[in-house]
């Protein structure tokens, strides 16, 4: 063990910790010097009893929505359980018995090998903890790779770490992850703008007389149509009416480029809806869509945490005849118009680099993979694993590349709907 660490029942008995289901094991992290603050950590398998230290947390220090207790346990309900897996959230807490820091990590049994990563898997944007606004004051950047050595050394036994998605900073704070080696570049990176007081304001100073003049046009021939708005749907039938026509079209949209359904795997359905109308998700969850007319033209399953407003799933009807004019751009615009009327400071786009987000973003998000073996099966899984994730993301970053590898995509998802259809 390293010099941070010191014997768990050196503090056991000044401690007052909330009742927290299954703990695995606790230690204490601290230097032995009697100035330096120590730290208990403790491993918890269940994220139901630490519900109120996770959410005074969120409230009172910095992590991303992605790390919220509501969104992360809904994770786990329906979508991790499926995965096979297990919890092992890892949290600091100080002499007072306040939680400097979750880790919101979990252990998934693959056939061959354990691997510990973050909880939330793809469906987060953005992976890392949820830090105490006194966390530097505790753990400084040059300590906390023997932190979380000691961290690892109290984690159930995995053979392969693997955390992805993570970005430079968390809220205010840098990133503590980001001091350990070997840190690789994610295969993209996410992008947001800042909004200003008022949506004219940011459009004026935004687009350029031509797009502006291209807006107009797409938005009077949309208009010939029908009438054009942004509907909030108020009760749960609605939101959930509206979300299966978000889905139907998404699920179009997959089998023309060529991609699998993200609905048709285990939970991933069940998670979305669960999320739209969970009163614990109220205020979180914005379901809306684009009405012209009496149609869903498009439809949006955002996000609202933290004066950040997140683009997280969209869609539009690619049949309807109102797709000739863009109407999944226009139901971008409307969303900005309302993440700024109501009291959002940042619109982010989230993860990738589509060609539009180019047209809105000012600030790039560069996000990062960490990796490590701990046995040598995980030795022996690491070599595949960087390879995937080099090519990867050599191909995103290869115009040329990323052109034909989508078109084969595409063309891939056309073959396969025709076969199909033939059967």
């Amino acid at each position: 063990m390293t010099e941070l660490t010191s014997k768990f029942e050196d503090m056991t008995g000044s401690l007052a910790l909330p009742a927290t289901g299954k703990v695995q094991k606790n230690e204490v992290f601290g230097k032995q010097k009697p100035a330096m603050p120590r730290i208990l950590i403790s491993v918890h398998e269940e994220l139901a009893p630490l519900k109120a230290v996770w959410q005074a947390l969120e409230r009172r220090g910095d992590c991303t929505v992605f790390q919220s207790y509501t969104w992360l346990s809904a994770w786990q309900r329906h979508i991790g359980t499926k995965q096979g897996v297990k919890p092992a959230i890892v949290v600091g807490w100080d002499s007072e018995g306040d939680a400097l820091f979750i880790f919101p990590l979990g252990i998934e049994r693959g056939t061959v090998c354990r691997k510990l990563s973050w909880l939330g898997g793809d469906l987060c944007d953005y992976h890392g903890p949820l830090l105490s606004s006194q966390f530097s004051h505790y753990v400084s950047a040059a300590q906390f790779p023997a932190l979380w050595a000691d961290i690892r050394e109290t984690l159930p036994s995995h053979h392969i770490v693997a955390l992805s998605r993570m970005p430079e900073r968390i809220g205010g704070q840098a990133n503590p992850f980001m001091t350990l080696g070997g840190m690789r570049a994610h295969a993209s990176s996410a992008h947001m703008t800042m909004l200003k007081e008022d949506w004219t304001s940011y459009y004026e100073e935004k687009r350029s007389s031509g797009s502006k003049k291209r807006d107009r046009q797409k938005r009077r021939k949309i208009e010939e149509l029908g009438a054009v708005s942004l509907v909030t749907p108020e009760t749960d039938a609605e939101k959930l009416r509206t979300l299966d026509v978000l889905m139907a079209q998404k699920s179009a949209t997959f089998a023309r480029m060529g991609i699998a359904n993200l609905f048709d795997r285990p939970g991933y359905r069940e998670f979305y809806r669960d999320l739209a109308v969970d009163p614990e998700a109220d205020g979180l969850i914005h379901v809306s869509h684009l009405a012209v007319g009496d149609t869903i033209a498009a439809a949006n399953w955002g996000v609202s945490f933290g004066g950040r407003y997140s683009y997280v799933l969209a869609s539009y009807d690619e049949g309807a005849e109102a797709a000739r004019f863009g109407p999944g751009m226009i139901q971008l615009m409307e969303l900005m118009s309302h993440a700024t009327g109501t009291g959002h400071t940042v619109f982010d786009f989230t993860i990738g680099d589509e060609g539009y987000k180019e047209q809105w973003f000012e600030v790039e998000i560069r996000l990062y993979d960490y990796i490590e073996p701990n046995m040598l099966i995980g030795w022996a899984g690491l070599g595949p694993r960087i390879a995937y994730l080099q090519i990867k993301r050599f191909i995103k970053q290869t115009p040329v590349l990323w052109r034909v590898f989508t078109r084969l995509r595409a063309a891939r998802g056309v073959l396969s709907g025709a076969c199909v259809v033939r059967a």
